[in-house]
């Protein structure tokens, strides 16, 4: 039974979306590329907190650990990757994310 069940309870810590761009290569992408990593981040930092607050639905308590532990890994993710775009969107003097045209939907 539990070999069923485990699968469905941790199959939560893979829809937190992630982005592929690695951290160090913030820095290079331009006002277009950091608008979109910004957005990615953004959509990775309430997927993480919508799971994390979710983790306790799991029956399991090994699952309630492993997909709240997952979850705030991807939210710390998000939250130093967006503290990186931003910081490098100042650096720029890009316009305001809330004032750039972004494509919510783009793969970052």
């Amino acid at each position: 039974m539990a070999l069923i069940v485990t699968p469905a309870l941790l199959a939560g810590c893979a829809s937190i979306p992630r982005s592929p761009t690695p951290l160090a290569d913030i820095a290079d992408l331009d006002c277009d590329g950091l608008a979109r990593e910004q957005a990615a981040s953004e959509r990775t930092r309430e997927a993480a907190l919508r799971a994390r607050s979710g983790a306790w639905k799991a029956m399991l308590p090994v699952a309630v650990a492993v997909r709240y532990a997952s979850a705030q890994s991807a939210l710390s993710d998000a939250e130093q990757r967006l503290q990186q775009v931003r910081g490098r969107r100042d650096a720029r003097q890009c316009a305001d994310a809330d004032s750039a045209v972004v494509d919510l939907g783009a793969e970052v």
